[in-house]
C-alpha cells in the first residue's frame, strides 16, 4: 500500500495529488491510500472542479487530531498503519508544521530522526539520471565540519547504499565531494578531508573499489557518466541541491532511507501563493507514483 499524507493544507500538496490520481489506472488507484482531513479534501475538490464521485477507488484515511496541525497528524496516523512493505510519500509541509513532543522539526527527515531515535537516517535525491546524498543537511552551516564524522559518514553510506540497493538498484561509483574549497588543497585550505578519505577506507572493506574522492564539491558533475549507477555524495545541504535543482526541476524524488519502510517526497515545496487557483504543475507528483509503482513491481 502507498499511504500518502496530506501536508500542509494551505499548499499545493492536495492538488498534485488528486490531479495525479486520476492519471493511474484502476489497479493503481486501488493501492493507494490518502490520509488527510475530510474538511480539507472537500475543499480541494470543490476548488479543482472535481466530484468526490470521481474518487471512488480512493481510501480516504481521517487523521488523527492530535496536535491541531494536519502534516503532524496525518503523518502519525500514516506511521501506525505502515508495514515494511509499503511506501510513505509526504505532500509538501512546512517546518512550523512539523511537531515532535511538542518542539517543531526541521523537516520531515528530522521528525524521523527523532521519532525512530536514529541520527544515521539519511537524506538523498533520485533524479532521472543522477542520485545525490547529503551528509548534512537542516543544519547551520558553522556547525557542518563538526558534525561530519567517520562513525556518520560510514553509517549514513551504508544506510544508503544498502537501501538503494533493496528499493531501486545497486550503485556502481560513489564519488564523494570535499568539504572546503578545491577539497582542501592538501591542507592549504583545510584538512577535514582527511575524514573522508578515513571513511572510505573503512567503506572499501565491505563494499570493495566503488568509491572516488574526496574531489572539489563544483566539480562532481564533470565525472558523472550517464552510463553508470553513481551516488554523488555532498557534505552540506546547499553543496549538493543547487546543482540538483537546477538539472532537474521538480522532476526529482526526496528520499528518506533507514527507515522500517520507503519515504518519498516530491522535490518542491508548498507553493502557498498557488494554493486553490488550480494552476500548480504535477509533473514531480507523476514521477514520484511513477518510482512508487516501480519500487513496488521489483519487490513483489
Amino acid at each position: 500500500m502507498i499511504y500518502v499524507t496530506q501536508g500542509h493544507e494551505k499548499g499545493i500538496g492536495l492538488e498534485i495529488f488528486l490531479k495525479s490520481f486520476l492519471m493511474l489506472s484502476i489497479e493503481e488507484q486501488k493501492q493507494v491510500a490518502l490520509i488527510c482531513k475530510t474538511i480539507d479534501l472537500n475543499q480541494n475538490l470543490k476548488d479543482l472542479g472535481l466530484k468526490k464521485e470521481t474518487f471512488k477507488t480512493l481510501k480516504h484515511i481521517e487523521n488523527e487530531s492530535s496536535s491541531g496541525y494536519s502534516s503532524t497528524d496525518s503523518l502519525m496516523t500514516a506511521i501506525k498503519l505502515m508495514s515494511a512493505k509499503d511506501i510513505l510519500v509526504t505532500l509538501p509541509t512546512s517546518k512550523d508544521q512539523l511537531k515532535f513532543n511538542g518542539q517543531n522539526m526541521a523537516g520531515y527527515t528530522e521528525f524521523f530522526r527523532h521519532y525512530f531515535a536514529n541520527k544515521n537516517i539519511s537524506m538523498s535525491f533520485k533524479g532521472l539520471h543522477q542520485n545525490v546524498l547529503l551528509i548534512t543537511d537542516h543544519i547551520p552551516l558553522k556547525d557542518v565540519s563538526s558534525a561530519i564524522t567517520e562513525d556518520v559518514v560510514v553509517k549514513k553510506l551504508t544506510i544508503t547504499l544498502d537501501n538503494f540497493k533493496k528499493y531501486f538498484f545497486p550503485f556502481e561509483e560513489v564519488i564523494f565531494a570535499g568539504i572546503n574549497p578545491h577539497a582542501g588543497e592538501n591542507g592549504i585550505l583545510g584538512d577535514e578531508e582527511k575524514i573522508i578519505r578515513s571513511s572510505i577506507a573503512q567503506l572499501e572493506k565491505n563494499y570493495g573499489k566503488i568509491f572516488k574522492g574526496p574531489l572539489s564539491g563544483d566539480t562532481l558533475h564533470y565525472v558523472e557518466d550517464g552510463h553508470k549507477k553513481q551516488l554523488m555524495v555532498y557534505m552540506f545541504h546547499d553543496q549538493g541541491l543547487p546543482q540538483f535543482k537546477a538539472q532537474y526541476g521538480l522532476i526529482g524524488l526526496n528520499v528518506t532511507l533507514g527507515l522500517p519502510f520507503l519515504r518519498l517526497s516530491v522535490d518542491h515545496g508548498t507553493a502557498f501563493e498557488l494554493y486553490g487557483k488550480n494552476k500548480a504543475n504535477i509533473t514531480g507528483m507523476l514521477y514520484l507514483l511513477k518510482n512508487c509503482f516501480e519500487v513496488i513491481r521489483v519487490n513483489k
